[in-house]
């Protein structure tokens, strides 16, 4: 008898996936598919993705009624199923991740700079916190963006404040630090 059970236990393990399970997985792929389309296109254009799926994505654009959107993402969804999703998928928390971590730098640099503009002495934490500021020149640029401020000109040196403090928070973290905002700081210095 155990070998008719260990036979029956074989077949009980290839038993395919419940409709239930198929239309679970049907709508995660559905839902993979949204949040590519909701993804800037110029960034979905390097996710590991087929030609047809990239230009099923390309065409829920330039769809404008919720009922074409909706079809067009059932449309994705099936054509996400002859995707990898796991590579997808990697792919899109990555993006995520970098993404994230780009709006909190952005976040920071703004703090840095109202504060900074608020209470110009708070240039020593920041050079603590960021030791390549001591080379920026900074000082003249937050006395600069304060007279702007409160004389209501053009805000030149406070995006160029702005620009300087982002670029070294990135550039803390490992990543290239903009090119504007080190021109424009090693320009003010030069003036």
């Amino acid at each position: 008898m155990k070998p008719q059970n260990d036979k029956q236990d074989d077949f009980l393990d290839e038993e395919p996936p419940s409709k239930s399970a198929v239309k679970r997985e049907m709508l995660a792929l559905q839902d993979l598919g949204k949040t590519l389309c909701e993804l800037p296109f110029e960034k979905v254009k390097k996710a590991p993705l087929g030609e047809r799926t990239l230009e099923a994505i390309a065409e829920y654009h330039k769809c404008r009624s919720f009922g074409a959107k909706k079809r067009q993402l059932q449309f994705i969804g099936k054509l996400m199923r002859q995707e990898e999703d796991a590579d997808v998928r990697a792919w899109v928390n990555g993006e995520s991740v970098e993404q994230k971590l780009k709006v909190l730098n952005l976040h920071a640099a703004e703090q840095w700079r109202d504060r900074l503009i608020a209470e110009p002495n708070l240039l020593a934490e920041l050079i603590k916190a960021y030791p390549d500021a001591a080379q920026a020149g900074l000082n003249t640029i937050i006395r600069q963006a304060a007279q702007e401020r409160a004389q209501n000109k053009p805000p030149r040196n406070f995006r160029q404040l702005f620009q300087v403090i982002y670029g070294l928070i990135v550039a803390s973290q490992g990543g290239e630090a903009p090119a504007e905002g080190d021109d424009d700081g090693e320009d003010e210095d030069n003036e």
